[in-house]
């Protein structure tokens, strides 16, 4: 059994994770996701046909982009 470990990361990097955070994921989901030795496994958007893979990439790009308004709403209010 793996023993856990806790790293400190800056909040750009934070920033940065969040922005492919996916709802229910863990920062270690995240990280493990993104550092799979296939590039293109851990993002989950590619399909048998064009069509699909198109859909699911314009869909992270609007979780993305509403996740950045969000946080720029939130940075307005402090």
């Amino acid at each position: 059994m793996m023993g856990d470990t806790s790293i400190r990361v800056s909040k750009e990097a934070k920033d940065r994770l969040d922005l492919y955070k996916r709802e229910g994921e863990s920062y270690e989901d995240v990280i493990l996701r993104l550092t799979e030795r296939d590039r293109w496994a851990g993002f989950g958007i590619l399909s048998e046909t064009e069509s699909e893979t198109r859909t699911g990439m314009d869909e992270m790009r609007e979780r993305m982009q509403a996740r950045m308004a969000e946080r720029g709403h939130r940075e307005d209010e402090c």
